[in-house]
């Protein structure tokens, strides 16, 4: 039975900083504690704006609402942001998880087809959002991730560089 996923962690593809994920485990604890308090801050600001653009979604914002209510900053070496998961449930018993994939990616009529009783149509969520590369753009979680993506990397540049100088200055 195929594993169903109610969440998602955004996390940096790290193929490309083995490397220096490797040096930051040499630095003493000291050290450690104070890149992860930066990098706490890059990825609660990502959060944050995440969440404002899952308020702001123009299609089923209630549904969105709850979903931006679960982004979460975690305390990692790199920045990272957590959606979705048990919280927030709604009358039909789903939580943010549930309404994560639908809300962000769009979907297709349900059972009920054109001729439904439903307000919307039949639709529980938006229509599919437009093709992107090999799968779909998104309606507010990845766009809003591409917007903020120049910035995370150039925070996080700083945040290693400041705590590897003061590391490497008193080693």
């Amino acid at each position: 039975m195929a594993e169903s996923r109610t969440s998602i962690k955004v996390v940096p593809t790290l193929s490309d900083y083995r490397g220096l994920l490797k040096a930051l485990n040499v630095m003493d604890k000291e050290a450690q504690v104070a890149l992860k308090d930066d990098v706490y801050s890059i990825s609660a600001w990502t959060a944050k704006g995440i969440a404002q653009a899952g308020y702001a979604h123009p299609i089923y914002p209630r549904q969105a609402a709850i979903i931006a209510a679960s982004v979460k900053p975690a305390r990692d070496r790199v920045p990272t942001v957590r959606v979705g998961g048990r919280t927030g449930r709604v009358s039909g018993g789903a939580n943010a998880g549930t309404l994560l994939w639908g809300n962000e990616f769009g979907g297709s009529r349900n059972a009920f087809g054109t001729l439904s009783a439903f307000p919307n149509g039949g639709y529980k969520f938006p229509p599919r959002s437009p093709r992107e590369g090999r799968g779909n753009a998104g309606y507010w979680i990845f766009p809003t991730l591409k917007a903020m993506q120049p910035e995370i990397k150039k925070r996080w540049f700083v945040a290693v560089n400041k705590v590897m100088d003061n590391w490497a200055r008193f080693s």
